[in-house]
C-alpha cells in the first residue's frame, strides 16, 4: 500500500484522461442514439444521453486511479470487504459477493451469535437496528441515528477554491432491503406484480404517478401487506425465470397444476444472505439457441445455492450479463470481451475487460452512479468536492426518478439486450419504467478531508463519519415489517490533468483509425533526452477506479408499538409515565468496532472501540447499546503482506465486549465503578430490552426480558439488573430474580453460581454477540469501558456520554474523541 506515494504523479496524469473519456463509444455504436452531454463531477463524470424517444439515461462514472489494492474499509457497521469467518488474515475470496479492489488483509467477519463459530444461518448475528420514527420525515423528530465510519486511502474531501486537494473523490452511500418474510423462492404468478400505492394512484391503475414496485413476490402476503395486485409490467411471463413441465405456455401454479417448478427447495431460502462458506455462487451463461425464461429458471436452479452469500440476486445479473453495454463510455486501450451470445455486455468494463464475476454485481453498475437502469440500492449520500452538482445528483437519484429497461416478449426472447428505447422497440420489446424507490432524493455535502496515501482521521483528528438517519418502510397505517439490509460505501476518485467536459469515447485507442488513447498501457514516455525514455506504471484497467465496501446484513426493525411494552417496568417519578416507550423520540445507536489483535495484526482493519465513543445527548433520548463479534478472528497465516497474530484478552480468535461504569466517573481511570458507586445505571429513567425474535425462532416474543422477566419488579431491582446485563454480556438475567415460586431464576446471579456455572472474567463462555437494551438517562456526565479489552499503553476501549437537560441539544456532537 506504501508504494501509492511512488505513483502518485502517474496517478494524476492518467487520471487526467481517464474521467470522462467512458462516455461516448457505446453510444456512438448504437445508431438510435441523440446527441449526449458530458458532465464532469470533480473527477466522476456524468454522461447524459438522450436516446429515442426523448427517454434520458444518465450516468456518472466512479473513477478512481491507483496501481495498488487497499482502498476503502468500513468499520461501522462492520465492513465485510468480502471475508465471511476466515481465521486468517488474508480473506478466502475477494470475488465472493462483490469488487471491492481492496488489500486481502481488510474487513471483519460476520459476528457470532454465541460462544462457538457459526454453523448455520440460525447461529450467526445480524445486527438489529430499529427504524425511525413513520413521521420523522415531515415532523423532523424521531429519527434513528447510526454513524457509518471508514477509512479510505487515496484521500479525499477538499475543493478547488479554498482549500485545493491533490484528487478529486466522491463517496456513495448505499444501502439495499427486503422484508424479512420475504425470502429467495420461486414466484407462483408471473401474471402479476405486488405494487406499493402512492398519492393520487391509490389503485394502481393509472400509469401516472406510477405505483411502487414492492419486493414481495407472494399473491397473499401482498394483500394482507395492504398492497395491490396488478397485471405485470415489468417482470412478466416473458422475463420471469419458471417452469410448466406440463404446459409451457403456463405463467402461474395456478394455470399449470402440479409441474410448477420449485426454486429454493420450494420452501424459500434466505435472502439477502452473508453465507455459510466462502465460495461464490455460480453462473451458467446463457445458450443462444435456448432464451426462454424455462431455460432460465433452470440455469438459475442450477446456480444458487443457499451456503452462499447473495445480495444481488441471479435475474439482476442474467440481465446485466444480457444487456449490451454502454458504448459511450472511454475504455481507453483495454479490449473489452463479448459474452456468450456475441456481443459486449454491461458485465464488461474497462475496469473489468475480462469479466471477473464477484457474486451476482452487475460491473457497469457498480462503476456508475447514477445508474441508468434499475438497480436495487437506495441511495443514502453522496458525499463530494463539487457541491455545485448537488441539484444534479439528488435529481437523477433513482430514490425520486425512475428507470427505464427493455423487456422481453413472447416475439423477442432476448429484448433485454437493448439499452435504449429505439432499439428495444424497433426489435419488438417493450421499452418500461421501473418506478423510483420512493426514498427521500440523497443528501449531498461536501466530503470530509483526508489525506492522500493514510488510512487514518480526517483532518480534525476525528474518523471519517457519516450520520445515517435510518429510514421508515412505510405499510399501510404507519405500520412497517422487520426488514434484511445491506449497506454499501462506494469510493472514487481521479485529477485534474484532462478536461472532463470534453473528453469521451472517442479518445478510445482505434489504430485503424490512428486514434492513439490518451492513457496507455505502461507507455515509454520521452522527457526531451535523446534516445531516452522513461517508463509509467499506468495500468489503464485501473488507472480511474472505484473501490467499495460493504456491511454483513443485519436487521431493520419498526419501533415498537406502546401496547406491546406497557408492561414493562419503569422508574415512578417518569413524567409522563406513558406507556410508550419509543414515541418521537430521537434514538443513537452506539456499537463497537474492530476486531482481536494489535494495531499491526488487525491493519487496515482498526482495534477495538467504541462507536461513537463521544456522544452528547438530550435527556429525553434513547440509546442503543449493542455489539457484534466473531469467535474466528484469529488473524492467522496466510496473512499477506501484513503480520498474522491476534494479541488479546482470552481465548484466541474471540471478540468479546461489555459495558461497564468507570470508577469515579473519571475518564483517565481504568477500574469499573462497583455498585455502589455506579451513576449511569442509577439515573436510568427507562429501559426496553432490543430483542425481536427472528422468523426463524420459535417462541421468541419481543422485548421478553422487559416485558416478562421485569415485569412487576421493584425499579431498583431492574436498574441492578441492566447493569449486570452490560456487563456481562447478558449472561447474567438478574442478581437475585425470583420465580413466583419463590425460587431464584435459573438465569440470575446466585441460581447460576449456585450451580456452578460462573462467568468467565474474560467473559470466553460469554456470547460474542449482545442485542443489548434500549435505555433514557437522566442528565449527567457519564464515562464507560469494556473490561476486557481495555489494556492502558496498548490498547484502550473506552467512551464518553453526556446527557444534557431539557434544553434542545441545537448541535449533537458525535465523534470518536475526547
Amino acid at each position: 500500500c506504501c508504494c501509492c506515494c511512488c505513483y502518485l504523479l502517474l496517478f494524476v496524469v492518467v487520471c487526467w484522461l481517464l474521467v470522462v473519456l467512458p462516455l461516448v463509444v457505446d453510444l456512438l455504436l448504437l445508431p438510435s442514439v441523440l446527441p449526449f452531454f458530458l458532465v464532469s463531477v470533480g473527477g466522476t463524470l456524468m454522461m447524459t444521453m438522450h436516446v429515442g424517444g426523448g427517454v434520458a439515461c444518465v450516468m456518472v462514472l466512479l473513477l478512481i486511479g491507483s496501481n495498488v489494492n487497499a482502498d476503502i474499509y468500513m468499520h461501522n457497521p462492520r465492513g465485510s470487504n468480502n471475508r465471511l469467518n476466515e481465521r486468517s488474515a488474508n480473506r478466502n475470496n475477494g470475488n465472493r459477493m462483490f469488487d471491492s479492489q481492496n488489500n486481502n488483509r481488510g474487513g471483519y467477519n460476520k459476528g457470532d451469535e454465541g460462544v462457538q463459530a457459526f454453523t448455520d444461518y440460525s447461529e450467526q448475528y445480524d445486527m438489529s437496528f430499529f427504524m425511525s420514527h413513520p413521521d420523522h420525515l415531515s415532523t423532523g423528530k424521531g429519527q434513528s441515528i447510526l454513524s457509518v465510519e471508514w477509512t479510505n486511502q487515496h484521500g479525499c474531501g477538499g475543493n478547488d477554491h479554498d482549500d485545493p486537494h491533490k484528487l478529486n473523490c466522491n463517496m456513495v452511500l448505499q444501502y439495499m432491503c427486503v422484508p424479512e418474510s420475504v425470502l429467495e423462492q420461486t414466484r407462483s404468478s408471473c401474471d402479476q406484480e405486488c405494487r406499493i400505492p402512492v398519492p393520487g394512484n391509490s389503485l394502481c391503475d393509472k400509469k401516472n404517478p406510477p405505483c411502487g414496485l414492492s419486493k414481495i413476490i407472494d399473491p397473499v402476503d401482498c394483500v394482507e401487506a395492504g398492497y395491490v395486485l396488478r397485471e405485470a409490467e415489468m417482470f412478466d411471463q416473458f422475463n420471469c425465470p419458471h417452469r410448466c413441465s406440463q404446459n409451457n405456455n403456463a405463467a402461474s401454479a395456478g394455470d399449470c397444476g402440479q409441474g410448477w417448478g420449485t426454486h429454493a427447495s420450494g420452501a424459500g431460502w434466505l435472502y439477502p444472505r452473508d453465507g455459510l462458506n466462502t465460495n461464490r455462487q455460480e453462473f451458467t451463461e446463457p445458450n443462444g439457441n435456448d432464451l426462454s425464461e424455462q431455460a432460465r429458471f433452470d440455469r438459475k436452479d442450477g446456480d444458487v445455492v443457499r451456503e452462499r452469500g447473495l445480495h444481488e440476486d441471479w435475474d439482476f445479473y442474467d440481465e446485466c450479463y444480457r444487456r449490451e453495454r454502454n458504448r459511450g463510455l472511454f475504455t481507453a486501450d483495454q479490449n473489452l470481451r463479448s459474452n456468450t451470445l456475441g456481443y459486449s455486455s454491461a458485465v464488461f468494463t474497462r475496469q473489468n475487460p475480462n469479466n471477473n464475476r464477484r457474486g451476482y454485481e452487475c460491473p457497469e453498475e457498480r462503476d456508475h452512479w447514477p445508474y441508468w437502469h434499475p438497480s436495487p440500492w437506495v441511495d443514502i449520500a453522496v458525499l463530494t468536492d463539487r457541491l455545485d452538482l448537488c441539484p444534479f445528483y439528488r435529481a437523477e437519484s433513482q430514490n425520486v426518478k425512475g428507470k427505464h429497461f427493455c423487456r422481453n416478449t413472447r416475439d423477442c426472447p432476448n429484448c433485454i439486450r437493448f439499452n435504449n428505447e429505439d432499439q428495444c422497440t424497433s426489435n419488438g420489446g417493450n421499452w418500461v419504467m421501473h418506478p423510483p424507490h420512493y426514498q427521500p432524493a440523497p443528501e449531498c455535502r461536501q466530503m470530509d478531508w483526508t489525506r492522500v496515501n493514510h488510512h487514518g482521521n480526517s483532518r480534525n483528528g476525528q474518523p471519517v463519519r457519516y450520520n445515517w438517519t435510518l429510514p421508515f418502510f412505510s405499510f399501510p397505517e404507519d405500520s412497517s415489517v422487520n426488514h434484511r439490509c445491506v449497506l454499501r460505501l462506494r469510493y472514487n476518485i481521479s485529477t485534474d490533468d484532462y478536461d472532463a467536459w470534453r473528453v469521451n469515447a472517442s479518445f478510445n485507442n482505434n489504430g485503424g483509425a490512428g486514434i492513439v488513447s490518451p492513457v496507455r498501457q505502461n507507455p515509454n514516455v520521452d522527457i526531451g533526452a535523446k534516445n531516452t525514455a522513461l517508463r509509467l506504471a499506468i495500468n489503464t484497467a485501473q488507472f480511474g477506479r472505484t473501490f467499495q465496501d460493504r456491511s454483513h446484513v443485519f436487521r431493520l426493525i419498526p419501533r415498537t408499538k406502546a401496547g406491546i411494552v406497557a408492561q414493562r417496568p419503569r422508574e415512578s417519578g417518569n413524567t409522563p409515565k406513558t406507556s410508550d416507550f419509543f414515541g418521537d423520540k430521537t434514538l443513537y445507536n452506539l456499537n463497537v468496532r474492530g476486531k482481536r489483535g494489535n494495531i499491526v495484526q488487525v491493519y487496515p482493519s482498526v482495534e477495538y472501540d467504541f462507536i461513537p465513543n463521544h456522544l452528547h445527548m438530550n435527556k429525553n433520548d434513547l440509546i442503543h447499546i449493542q455489539w457484534t463479534g466473531s469467535n474466528t478472528h484469529n488473524n492467522g497465516n496466510p496473512a499477506g503482506d501484513g503480520q498474522a497474530g491476534d494479541a488479546g484478552e482470552g481465548r484466541g480468535g474471540t471478540d468479546r465486549h461489555n459495558f461497564v461504569e468507570l470508577r469515579r466517573r473519571e475518564f483517565g481511570e481504568s477500574y469499573p465503578a462497583t455498585w455502589e458507586e455506579n451513576t449511569i445505571f442509577k439515573n436510568m429513567v427507562d429501559a426496553l430490552d432490543a430483542y425481536i425474535p427472528r422468523p426463524d425462532e420459535i417462541g421468541g416474543s419481543p422485548h421478553f426480558v422487559s416485558v416478562n422477566s421485569d415485569r412487576g419488579r421493584d425499579w431498583d431491582e431492574v436498574r441492578q439488573s441492566w447493569a449486570l446485563r452490560m456487563a456481562s454480556v447478558g449472561f447474567y438475567r438478574s442478581f437475585d430474580y425470583k420465580t413466583s415460586g419463590g425460587d431464584f431464576d435459573t438465569n440470575s446471579l446466585i441460581a447460576r453460581s449456585e450451580q456452578g456455572d460462573k462467568l468467565n472474567p474474560l467473559l470466553d463462555n460469554a456470547s460474542a454477540s449482545y442485542v443489548g437494551g434500549v435505555f433514557r438517562f437522566a442528565e449527567g456526565v457519564y464515562n464507560y469501558m469494556c473490561t476486557r479489552n481495555h489494556n492502558f499503553s496498548n490498547r484502550d476501549q473506552k467512551g464518553h456520554l453526556i446527557v444534557e437537560g431539557d434544553a434542545v441539544v441545537d448541535d449533537i456532537i458525535i465523534n470518536n474523541g475526547v
